[in-house]
Formats: C-alpha cells, sequence, structure tokens
C-alpha cells in the first residue's frame, strides 16, 4: 500500500553535484595544507630555547666551579683534586661552546628564511623566542666578563674566551633575527612623493662614480 508520501531518490544530476562539491573541498583543504607544507618554519621556539636553557646551565656550573679552581691552583704543585676540578670546569665550558655552536648555526638557517622573501604567517612569527634567548645571552656575556680570574689561566682561559666569543656570536645573530621579524610584522607606510626617479637615479650613478674614482 502507498502511505501518500513519494519516496525522494537522488538522481544523477544531484548526485554528480554532490560529488563535485566533495571534490572541491577536499581540492581546497588539500591545498591549504600543501601550502601550509610548503612555508618554511624560521624556527622551532621550543628547540631555540633548550638551548638556551642549556648554555645557561653549563655557565651556572661555570661559575659555581670558578673560584675552586682558581683557589686550588697553586705554582709547581699538581694535586689529584686540582685535576679534577679542573677537568670538571673545561667540561663545563666545552659544553657551553657546543650548545652556542649549535644555536648559532640555528640562528644562521632561521636568519636566511627570514631574509628570503617566501610566506611565513604572522602567527608562527608572533611566537618567535629570540627576544627570550637575547636576554639570555646578554646576562651570560654580563656574567662572564673578560677581566674574570678564569681568563689568566693556561688553557683554560684560552677557552673561557671563546666560550666568551660565542656568546657574542650567538647574541649578536639573535638580535639580527628579531629585527627581520619586526620587520615581517610591521606594516609598511606608503608616502606620496613628488621625487624624480630619473633625477634620483642620475644622482646615485654620480655617486657611483665619484666613489669609483676615489677608490681607484
Amino acid at each position: 500500500m502507498s502511505s501518500g508520501r513519494e519516496s525522494v531518490v537522488p538522481g544523477d544530476e544531484e548526485l554528480s553535484c554532490n560529488a563535485a562539491g566533495a571534490m572541491l573541498s577536499g581540492e581546497r583543504f588539500m591545498a591549504r595544507e600543501g601550502s601550509m607544507s610548503r612555508t618554511k618554519v624560521p624556527f622551532s621556539k621550543v628547540a631555540m630555547l633548550s638551548l638556551a636553557l642549556s648554555v645557561s646551565t653549563s655557565c651556572a656550573q661555570i661559575a659555581a666551579a670558578a673560584p675552586q679552581v682558581v683557589d686550588i691552583i697553586k705554582p709547581g704543585v699538581t694535586s689529584k683534586h686540582e685535576l679534577e676540578q679542573k677537568a670538571r670546569l673545561r667540561q663545563s665550558i666545552k659544553a657551553a661552546i657546543a650548545d652556542l655552536r649549535q644555536m648559532h648555526k640555528s640562528l644562521e638557517e632561521s636568519c636566511h628564511i627570514l631574509s628570503a622573501d617566501g610566506f611565513i604567517p604572522k602567527y608562527v612569527l608572533i611566537e618567535h623566542p629570540y627576544a627570550e634567548v637575547v636576554q639570555s645571552l646578554r646576562a651570560l656575556e654580563e656574567a662572564n666578563k673578560e677581566g674574570a680570574p678564569l681568563a689568566a689561566l693556561p688553557v683554560i682561559g684560552e677557552e673561557y674566551q671563546t666560550l666568551r666569543r660565542q656568546l657574542a656570536k650567538a647574541r649578536s645573530l639573535a638580535v639580527r633575527n628579531e629585527i627581520l621579524i619586526n620587520q615581517r610584522l610591521s606594516d609598511p607606510q606608503v608616502f606620496d612623493s613628488s621625487i624624480d626617479s630619473n633625477g634620483l637615479r642620475a644622482l646615485a650613478d654620480m655617486a657611483t662614480d665619484r666613489l669609483h674614482r676615489l677608490v681607484g
């Protein structure tokens, strides 16, 4: 018996329309996913902050061991205790230097990505760790001064100076990356100008020619 209602069965045209819509949605999703996969993320916040923490830990160990090493060193006398203390101190210095070199390499790679023209989403940029890294490295530079007693020790003094140079190099590159990110996050301001572009180009050519004459 008929219930008075007609069951609605989708026709071929309706099925084709639904399938086309589903395919279009899938293509849009895949396009978004592909776009994100092609986006180069310039840093790993967790990895960078972990490196900064590791460097800080090693520097804290250096600060704790340094006074003991300086006090126990006596000219012409080398005890087993002195050798052990010096070995621990040198191990902490080398660990800090190794972490700083790894940090510098990572910062350098980030700098290349940030300097390129590739698109980086704003939500990625605002999560950058460089402000914290710069602050941490500056504090470590202040704690490890050039005139510290460690700098006057043989062998250890050279390693200590290497540590200070690595701190300065990593901090300088972290500052540069922070500046590059701030430039990307800032909206450029456009001003109307009536400067003659041909005249400006001619002025630049004159300055270049003068520079060549001075050098030559």
